[in-house]
């Protein structure tokens, strides 16, 4: 019961913010694909190309259809009062994002303004969920020995093997300090966080007028096939390649671990037909899921998606040592 109370938690509040995130900003481009002029975050008055942008809903798009794509359109600063005239979502999390990324892209450029505030959100995002971050990955680490745990009991559907397996599982959780809950507040801290990126990273002036090793970042990864960009590709490929690597790391951590220690995995009695483990399903599905999206996404939330994978691993080959220095403690 206290399993499926958890996963139904889970379930319920994901549904809940994509409800508040998705209702709390309207869709920042136009048909074209490309950032709406009234929807750009400047953090001071700047021009940008009228082939840049789209002019939908614009209240001068009729005056703005005469100019010519390489003509420039003045774009003022936008303030965090406008910002937080239109929604809560907007002016508490999107306009920091866009105007850090603005902010740091104006000393160098577009590509390095996400690289540095990814960086800078996931440190930020770490310092609040410190414990549970170390509780989730312990979590990863530990799915196979609950899947092994799952199918020892598969075929075995009484009251008393039910049991047995609630508290084999208890147990498993206690011997790696492991806070079932403590997942939650990460998901309730970054799922906000990546949907603010979304929409900063199309919305910020710096990486509309932008580019990163003469990629377009406003650019989608279906322009690079029909262009035949290889960079667009390669961000791509990239992005997908890391995000299993990095949902991956902490089990590969373990079994590393296991076969330097010499851990003697136990058998249980498995059935004939190993029973499919939830959890690499639903890995799967997720980044099956975020291929599909971002096919049609602007490059730079690939680029960023990139990046925070690429530091996930990082942190988790930091956190395995850190947790195994306090373990030794």
């Amino acid at each position: 019961m206290k399993k499926f109370l958890q996963n139904k938690a889970k379930i319920l509040m994901v549904c809940l913010f994509v409800i508040l995130t998705c209702t709390a900003c309207s869709n920042p481009r136009g048909s074209d694909g490309k950032t709406r002029l009234d929807q750009i975050i400047a953090i001071e008055e700047t021009q940008v190309e009228k082939g840049k942008v789209s002019l939908e809903g614009h209240k001068k798009e009729k005056e703005y259809k005469k100019l010519k794509d390489s003509d420039l359109i003045t774009i003022e600063k936008t303030d965090f009062k406008d910002a937080l005239d239109n929604g809560w979502f907007e002016g508490i999390i999107v306009w920091p994002i866009a105007q850090l990324l603005n902010l740091i892209s104006s000393k160098t450029d577009a590509g390095i303004g996400i690289i540095c505030t990814t960086i800078l959100i996931q440190l930020l995002l770490f310092v609040f969920t410190r414990k549970s971050q170390m509780s989730t990955q312990r979590m990863q680490a530990i799915q196979p020995e609950i899947a092994r745990i799952q199918n020892k009991y598969a075929d075995k559907t009484d009251e008393a093997s039910k049991m047995k397996m609630y508290q084999e599982t208890q147990d498993l959780y206690t011997k790696y300090d492991i806070h079932p809950f403590g997942s939650m507040l990460v998901t309730f801290l970054q799922f906000p966080v990546m949907i603010g990126m979304y929409y900063a990273t199309m919305r910020a002036i710096s990486v509309v007028n932008g580019s990163f090793l003469g990629l377009d970042l406003s650019g989608t990864v279906m322009y690079g096939l029909k262009n035949l960009q290889i960079g667009y590709i390669i961000i791509y490929v990239l992005m997908i390649v890391f995000q299993f690597v990095s949902m991956k790391m902490p089990v590969w951590i373990k079994k590393y671990e296991d076969k330097q220690n010499h851990v003697k995995v136990k058998k249980y009695a498995e059935p004939e037909k190993k029973a499919q483990d939830p959890t690499q399903m639903t890995m799967y599905m997720s980044i099956i899921m975020i291929a599909v999206l971002y096919i049609s996404w602007p490059i730079a939330m690939s680029f960023y998606w990139m990046i925070s994978s690429l530091y996930r691993i990082c942190q988790s080959v930091v956190l395995n040592i850190v947790m195994k220095k306090g373990d030794k403690k």
